[in-house]
Formats: structure tokens, C-alpha cells, sequence
């Protein structure tokens, strides 16, 4: 069975490098397979938290294009769309924070996929008053027209 390949930043060049060989390619600086291993793991996670934090940021995007069509009354099933798109961002935020909050890393992308998870809150966070305090007062501030 084929191992994965994994790359990290060399510690003395700082160029990508992977983890089956014994020095840099670039600089021939000697690698510690066990520094290797650790330093490895860790681009692993800031990789994956790039990722998840861009899917983070979609998510988030999309509720709130469910929430603005939710204003319109003749798109019903927007509100749905809404409902669960707000929980899969709430969701996708935590696991988010407890699996990368604490990562440790000097990735450019890593700062980034922070961002990318602050926005994604932040976005969570306007969408609570306006779906559920403004939306529900203007359909009630409709029916009452009506």
C-alpha cells in the first residue's frame, strides 16, 4: 500500500519540501526524521484547515442568500433553506474551532482560514437578529396591513 505524501516548509529555507527525504533538496540542510514527522502532522492540519474553512465560508455565504430570499413572501421553501443552512454553519463552526482553533503554526493560509472562520461567524451572528427578530416583525407588520 503507497504512504501518503506529505510536504512541509523546511526549517532553515523555508521552501516546501516532502517528508521522504533525508535533507532539503534546496538548501541540503540534514532533516530529523522525528522533527520531520511532527512538523509534517502539522502542515496536514493547517492544509486541512484551509479546506474546511473555505467550505466554512460557502456555507456561510449561502445562508445568508437564503436569508435575503427569505424576505421575499412567494419563496416559502427559503425559509427551510435558511433553517438548515444556519445550523450546518453553526455546526461547522465549532468543529472548525475544536479541531484547529489551537492549532500552532506559521502557515500564511492558516491566517487565512481564520479569517475566512471569523467572517463565516460573523455572518452567523447578523443572521440571528435578522432572521429571527426582523423577518418574523415584517411579516407580522404585513399580515397586520393585510
Amino acid at each position: 500500500m503507497l504512504s501518503k505524501l506529505r510536504t512541509f516548509r523546511c526549517p532553515n529555507c523555508n521552501e516546501m519540501i516532502d517528508d521522504s527525504k533525508p535533507q532539503c533538496r534546496f538548501c541540503l540542510v540534514p532533516l530529523d526524521p522525528a522533527i520531520v514527522a511532527l512538523v509534517s502532522e502539522r502542515q496536514d492540519k493547517a492544509n486541512q484547515a484551509c479546506s474546511d474553512a473555505s467550505y466554512l465560508k460557502t456555507a456561510a455565504i449561502a445562508m445568508f442568500v437564503f436569508l435575503g430570499l427569505s424576505f421575499i413572501p412567494i419563496l416559502p421553501l427559503v425559509r427551510l433553506g435558511f433553517l438548515i443552512t444556519f445550523f450546518v454553519v453553526l455546526i461547522l463552526l465549532i468543529r472548525w474551532q475544536v479541531k484547529f482553533g489551537s492549532l500552532l503554526t506559521s502557515d500564511v493560509d492558516y491566517k487565512t482560514a481564520k479569517q475566512r472562520k471569523n467572517l463565516a461567524l460573523i455572518l452567523w451572528l447578523a443572521a440571528i437578529p435578522l432572521a429571527f427578530i426582523v423577518r418574523p416583525l415584517i411579516d407580522f407588520l404585513i399580515a397586520r396591513s393585510l
